[in-house]
């Protein structure tokens, strides 16, 4: 996670147009949303460490290839590379969690340690940026990170969870278009809400004037919100529904607000971790595979994150700011009302694995 973050901080040095800039940001998560049902799939079939083995690896050379060849054009290609092995990787593991008994409680824990990877990607990268002036010294430094890790998984792979099953491709793709249309609004509320964190990492960068530093401090903080609420989510007692819809309500006002008033940041990145551990944690016990049902909700992460980021940077490129968000705040709009169709209704605190 913090070698994927350690490029934002530097994206105007990279790129001169803002559009292009969200596009190699977004291109990470295009790769992630290619991969993550695939994986997803391959996790329940041929066990979740064979996966977690081949994504770490994958990611260690993208990130060579990343701080090597850093031309433009191919840094959307090394991206893409990158977050393929991440989307892999999340799928994996978010399945080989949510197969333990206290999978609430553990999705938060993991959560905040992929956010606290964030946070680390944008406050190192901006620390070693401003002190040996090269922009790629955040992702050499992950990038050896990364190697270590990957190494420590082939000697000491993780133990296997759940039953590992075959399935022909035809009974595969009538049960993921049935868990689609089951919960199509849980879907479009990660696309959405999701998708709004994104937009702001990859547009305030360019549009806020500030250093590279400053940025990694403030996009940071994001980071750190989500890392709290997201170790305290479990302990609330209420309906994903009603969960959900508050925190797409609260994301409206802070849409607009996040260039001039930065630390509404803390916001946006609070309703993130309250909202991901929720839909993740109702996913663990009302779907059978989750492999497939972590596939599908790691293909609309991504999905959101390459999406509405791109979107958002070209509509800004072609009108203004206040528009590009009004543009995005009527699909959060959308969000709240959908959600009250979701078959995740009902849920109590005794669902959530006892808690």
């Amino acid at each position: 996670m913090a070698l994927s973050n350690a490029i934002v901080p530097v994206l105007p040095y990279l790129a001169d147009d803002l559009s292009f800039q969200t596009l190699i940001f977004s291109s990470y998560f295009f790769g992630a949303m290619l991969a993550t049902l695939p994986a997803g799939v391959a996790s329940d079939r041929y066990g979740q460490a064979f996966l977690i083995m081949i994504s770490l690896s994958i990611v260690f050379i993208s990130g060579i290839l990343i701080s090597t060849v850093p031309n433009p054009v191919l840094l959307l290609f090394w991206r893409l590379i990158e977050g393929i092995g991440t989307g892999i990787f999340l799928s994996s593991a978010l399945s080989w969690i949510n197969y333990q008994k206290d999978s609430f409680k553990n999705t938060g824990y993991f959560m905040a340690s992929m956010n606290f990877g964030l946070l680390a990607g944008l406050i190192g990268t901006g620390w070693l940026t401003m002190i040996s002036g090269a922009l790629f010294s955040g992702v050499w430094f992950f990038t050896i990170c990364c190697f270590f890790i990957a190494i420590y998984s082939f000697f000491y792979p993780f133990p296997e969870m759940g039953e590992r099953f075959s399935v022909s491709a035809r009974v595969l793709v009538t049960e993921t278009g049935h868990l689609i249309f089951r919960q199509y609004p849980l879907w479009i509320s990660v696309v959405v809400l999701l998708g709004c964190t994104g937009y702001a990492q990859a547009v305030f960068p360019e549009l806020s004037g500030s250093p590279a530093h400053e940025v990694s401090i403030i996009l940071a903080a994001m980071n750190f919100a989500t890392i709290i609420t997201s170790l305290l989510a479990h302990r609330l007692k209420t309906d994903p529904v009603l969960v959900i819809r508050i925190s797409a309500v609260m994301m409206i006002p802070v849409l607009f607000t996040f260039l001039k008033m930065p630390f509404t940041v803390l916001i946006m990145g609070a309703i993130a971790g309250i909202t991901l551990v929720s839909q993740v944690g109702y996913l663990s016990i009302a779907e059978k595979h989750q492999g497939i049902a972590m596939g599908l909700f790691s293909t609309c992460s991504y999905g959101g994150m390459t999406l509405i980021p791109a979107v958002g940077g070209f509509l800004i490129t072609i009108s203004s700011f206040e528009l590009s968000s009004l543009f995005i705040a009527a699909f959060v709009v959308v969000t709240a009302v959908t959600i009250g169709n979701c078959s995740c209704r009902g849920f109590t605190s005794k669902d959530h694995n006892g808690i």
